[in-house]
């Protein structure tokens, strides 16, 4: 095994695949700082995020592929969407990346676009552990993040004399349950 953590530029995050012995298995661990964070923090509209890692391993597979296992982790803080208070939220995440040398041989394989591999990519000069953090962490946060017990009561409006249009009113077999219930009465 290689610890490749050792020998990355910590201010790179990226991994030279040309560098890489498919006879190893390949270890990383790296501890972003919280200025590096800092342009996702804004993007992403968090209050804060930090705690911010990625661990995990690179592997041969086969003898031209690759594949990367590796877990993301980040504390964040983002506003509540009804009261605006702080909402802290850990991520940890499993990834799995699989880095193909004929990716088009790999999807001819799946039957349709549905089917297609997810974690599937062609093998790339270089991996960036940085993008890769980032990606999963906007993937798991939460689009509209909420204290605990706060419940957001739906807002129906109509004109005057017509009666609000609720979820239940639009279900078109919803009135046929009630009937069921009365005819077995």
């Amino acid at each position: 095994m290689s610890d490749i953590s050792e020998k990355l530029s910590i201010k790179s995050h990226l991994i030279v695949m040309s560098q890489l012995s498919q006879n190893r298995i390949h270890k990383f661990s790296i501890k972003f700082d919280n200025k590096d964070m800092l342009d996702c923090q804004n993007l992403l509209d968090l209050r804060k995020i930090s705690k911010v890692t990625i661990s995990g391993e690179i592997s041969a597979e086969g003898s031209q592929n690759w594949l990367l296992n590796a877990k993301v982790g980040a504390s964040i803080t983002q506003a509540c969407v009804v009261t605006t208070d702080d909402v802290n939220t850990r991520i940890d995440q499993d990834i799995v990346r699989h880095y193909f040398a004929d990716l088009e041989t790999h999807e001819e394989n799946f039957s349709g676009e549905e089917d297609l591999d997810a974690d599937a990519e062609h093998i790339p000069d270089e991996i960036n552990l940085l993008d890769i953090t980032l990606e999963t962490i906007t993937l798991n946060i939460n689009d509209f993040p909420r204290k605990d017990g706060i419940v957001i009561e739906p807002v129906l409006s109509a004109p005057e004399g017509v009666k609000p249009l609720t979820d239940d009113a639009v279900k078109p077999f919803a009135g046929l349950a009630g009937l069921r219930d009365k005819l077995k009465e």
